[in-house]
């Protein structure tokens, strides 16, 4: 069995033991059928990949300063897009090997490429006389989205994907605005179209899940969770931003109603994500409210004391609440 799929398994029942859907005894059964390596050394090395992609995709995008100031920036393109299929190429090797001995490292230099090639897209855009279009970078980025989803799926990796996703919501996010002149070309520029772009990731999450992820090879076990993850963050960070600063009263209504209903369904599903996301942000909502009509009225000091008993208390009832259901379900 897949190291991937079998995580996905003792997800389940991680989900299904917290949830009081099994006893203490069937939870152990399971966790020692689907027991993975969780050791500190895995951890440890999974951690080390993603600190490796992270340094290394903000070192490549120092490339594009250094060729400006050479005679040999219009070789840097090229040099670039060349060290990316190089990469690609042997991470994929890697990453697909079937005695799976370097699984992390092989998925981390194929995402690192990807990297690299979006660095050779910008580089040349900046290189060869890009004018500042409204839509270049966000051409780039759906460019790079798309050869990153081919990758996650010709070769069953969740890490290119999870790069694909995160550029695509912002390529469609940043249509809009213009993303030179020193801006952070990152952000999110269009809330409301990434709200649409984001529930249209989550009910492709949830279609994933229910359908591709049940074939034989289970090749894409796993990719749902990335796009339910990601559409849920955006979601709720794109309702956020719209209810700020002191927003329409629609969009405070709206975020309030997103975030308890994330949580009536999450727990309808015995779905962790779902309950999570809400609680999370329906306490960012609660607080930003509290900011913008209390902030400047009361005194600091009480200010804080109110909201730390109100999350004292709320977590309080959540844990009750807790407590009587598994105590209801072991009956």
């Amino acid at each position: 069995m897949r190291n991937v799929v079998a995580e996905k398994i003792a997800g389940q029942v991680a989900d299904w033991s917290h949830s009081g859907l099994i006893n203490t005894e069937l939870t152990a059964q399971l966790n020692a059928r689907y027991q993975t390596d969780a050791s500190m050394g895995r951890v440890f090395v999974r951690w080390l990949g993603f600190l490796a992609v992270t340094m290394l995709g903000m070192s490549v995008l120092g490339f594009i300063g250094m060729a400006m100031g050479d005679v040999s920036q219009y070789l840097a393109p090229f040099v670039l897009g060349g060290a990316a299929y190089v990469l690609w190429i042997k991470g994929v090797a890697m990453a697909s090997d079937p005695q799976q001995q370097y699984p992390t490292s092989g998925a981390v230099l194929v995402t690192f490429s990807l990297l690299v090639g979006f660095t050779a897209l910008m580089t040349a855009y900046v290189v060869f006389g890009g004018q500042g279009s409204p839509y270049s970078v966000s051409v780039i980025m759906t460019v790079t989205a798309g050869i990153a989803g081919y990758t996650a799926y010709r070769y069953g990796l969740r890490w290119p994907l999870l790069l694909g996703v995160l550029l695509a919501f912002h390529a469609l996010g940043n249509l809009h605005r213009y993303g030179g002149s020193g801006s952070y070309f990152m952000g999110i520029q269009d809330e409301r179209l990434t709200l649409l772009v984001a529930a249209i990731a989550i009910a492709l999450g949830i279609w994933h899940e229910n359908t591709m992820e049940h074939d034989n090879e289970r090749r894409n076990v796993g990719f749902g969770q990335v796009y339910i993850v990601f559409g849920l963050l955006y979601a709720n960070m794109s309702l956020w931003f719209l209810s700020l600063p002191r927003g329409e009263l629609i969009f405070t209504l709206l975020f309030t109603a997103a975030c308890i209903a994330q949580i009536v369904a999450g727990g309808r599903l015995h779905d962790g994500r779902f309950t999570g996301f809400g609680i999370v942000f329906l306490s960012i909502n609660i607080y930003t409210r509290m900011f913008e009509q209390f902030w400047d009225d009361i005194s600091k000091g009480t200010f804080f004391l109110v909201a730390g008993s109100m999350a004292i208390v709320v977590g309080i009832v959540l844990e009750t609440r807790a407590r009587k259901l598994r105590a209801e379900s072991a009956l």
